[in-house]
């Protein structure tokens, strides 16, 4: 490749990778996630026929096994997803980037440009959280300084400790000063894990710079292993692992919650799962059900709205079953095993950076955000890459580069597509937001059309019209929206459609389970209070109202104040 091209490769793998994280503009609904996600699948599709045409005569081919094992894998995801555009999509938009990164990797040099780009995005990450810290520069959530590019602590944490491994790599060099620069950018990032509170991150954090130790004592030094030194670094990781449970105990106990009704759900449907998104769909169900069954769970006030279990293995497996956590886990494993003989620094660090992902995976949702699973593919192309499996070629010829510029404009046409809906979105609920609803209803309308497969698209649909007084037309759109996601604030808004359609029954059904989901809440029990109230129920509503006197209270504020008086007052009254 000429020194040109070169320039012009890392010029893309900055641009790639560094706009997944900082390509957030204010023009979507979700800019953390949605905005780097265009991005990806924007870069993606116009780099690769760039890169086709300016390729030599052969491509690259990872080995045939692997091959057979991505087809397989993507058919069981696209049945499970019922064949959904989108789910088309997401899978030729990672295969297409695992094709291009396999081509950037058939040499050395190539990844060393990426781990020069890696630290780099690092240090453009801590001087990021190094001016939240400051105040110097914004956050994007309301009580903690450090997010970085992203909405809260989950992002940043996760992206800075799969980052760590490659500013530690640079640290080896023989170069001076980049082995300076690899030393204060690694202590820096350390030091914004622990900051950012995020404990999966920081346990992560821990267990790298505990294996770079194991590293360099076998390496660096003539000293033999004892078996007591790994019961120690076992016992370090477990007493971490406790210490950090107890910093923030009613979380990790609410976690515990979240996982048992996972569970549950796992047990019904253990073989193939609930299909794409079925988790959504189906936990908070599941969550209610558990409260009914244990009205005096110990739980009961850690227990809310809940949209990811914080395990992706365990989501995984909800969705896809266990034949499809099977499979889906042969796709990493496949590479490490492959380059498992490879004891390089340059692929301990693939492997911790993997490992990180992998930790985090455990206790977070690392995988929601673009740049994480840009990484991921990243990393495992470059283990199957520098293996020793048996690749093959094929020849560049027009029929390869015709097959490489339809599936690039086919990207790229439906991340414009996706791009102008986002838009029009946000555009039309912030406008609503300023008392512009009726006017809007119009654009909400066309914008069903092609965006009813979004739950929280359809959730604010329906709740407009609920403001604009459509009730029945409110009420079709959240039984959609309740088919995509059980949601608390969705069963409250079935709820007041149903009361002012005058469907009483509906209504207290949707209240319980409201309550049922979210024990903790006042605001069911006190609107089912008013609907016996209403429907003359008053045995119902005295004894419900002193159920609502005697709720223990999580967090006090002036609304639960107001309602426990007026229950207090009701009780009084009703028995005079």
């Amino acid at each position: 490749m000429k020194l040109v091209q070169k320039h012009i490769l890392l010029f893309f793998l900055f641009t790639l990778f560094g706009g997944t994280l900082f390509f957030i503009p204010p023009v979507f609904v979700n800019r953390f996630t949605t905005a780097p996600a265009l991005w990806l699948q924007a870069g993606i599709a116009i780099g690769m026929p760039c890169f086709i045409f300016m390729k030599s005569l052969r491509v690259f081919l990872p080995p045939p096994k692997f091959l057979f094992l991505v087809v397989i894998v993507a058919l069981y995801y696209l049945w499970r997803a019922k064949w959904h555009p989108e789910a088309i999509v997401s899978v030729a938009l990672y295969y297409s980037t695992f094709f291009l990164f396999y081509q950037f990797f058939k040499d050395e040099k190539d990844g060393n440009k990426l781990f020069h780009v890696f630290t780099v995005i690092a240090a453009m990450l801590c001087i990021w959280c190094a001016g939240q810290f400051a105040r110097w520069l914004p956050s994007f959530h309301n009580s903690l300084s450090i997010t970085g590019p992203f909405d809260n602590p989950a992002g940043i944490s996760a992206s800075l400790s799969l980052l760590l491994p490659f500013a530690i790599y640079e640290t080896c060099k023989s170069n001076k000063w980049r082995q300076i620069m690899g030393v204060i950018i690694s202590l820096v990032t350390v030091v914004f894990v622990i900051l950012s509170g995020a404990r999966a991150a920081i346990l992560a954090v821990a267990v790298i710079v505990i294996a770079y130790t194991i590293r360099w004592i076998k390496t660096g030094t003539e000293i033999e292993f004892l078996t007591i030194y790994y019961y120690l670094v076992v016992a370090m990781v477990g007493i971490l692992f406790v210490g950090l449970y107890f910093i923030k105990k009613d979380s990790a106990n609410g976690r515990i919650l979240i996982l048992k009704c996972t569970g549950q759900l796992i047990a019904k449907k253990p073989v193939f799962g609930y299909g794409k998104n079925g988790f959504t769909a189906n936990y908070m169900n599941e969550q209610a059900l558990y409260f009914t069954e244990h009205p005096n769970s110990k739980y009961s006030m850690l227990a809310d709205n809940v949209r990811h279990p914080f395990n992706e293995y365990f989501k995984n497996i909800v969705e896809y079953g266990g034949v499809g956590f099977l499979l889906f886990v042969t796709i990493p494993l496949y590479p490490l095993y492959c380059s498992r003989k490879n004891n390089s620094k340059k692929l301990l660090t693939v492997r911790l950076s993997l490992l990180a992902i992998g930790i985090c995976a455990m206790f977070s949702y690392p995988l929601n955000y673009p740049f994480v699973r840009l990484m991921t593919v990243a990393l495992l192309t470059f283990l199957l890459a520098y293996s020793h499996e048996r690749r093959m070629t094929i020849t560049n010829n027009h029929l390869v580069k015709g097959v490489v510029l339809v599936i690039s404009f086919g990207l790229l046409s439906f991340t414009a597509f996706q791009a102008m809906s986002e838009r029009e979105w946000h555009t039309i609920a912030h406008k609503s937001i300023r008392g512009e609803t009726v006017k809007m209803l119009p654009r909400y309308s066309s914008l069903y059309t092609y965006m009813r497969h979004n739950d929280l698209f359809l959730y604010n649909y329906a709740a407009e019209l609920n403001v604009a007084g459509l009730y029945d037309e409110s009420y079709k759109i959240a039984r959609e929206c309740n088919n995509l996601w059980a949601d608390y604030d969705l069963q409250m808004l079935m709820a007041d459609n149903t009361l002012h359609l005058q469907q009483y029954d509906k209504t207290e059904s949707y209240l319980n389970k409201a309550a049922a989901m979210c024990p903790v809440k006042f605001m069911p029990l006190y609107r089912l209070a008013e609907l016996y109230m209403e429907t003359g129920q008053t045995d119902e509503a005295r004894s419900l109202a002193q159920k609502i006197v005697e709720k223990d209270v999580k967090i006090p504020s002036p609304v639960i104040g107001s309602i426990k008086m007026k229950m207090r007052n009701f009780v009084k009254e009703s028995e005079q």
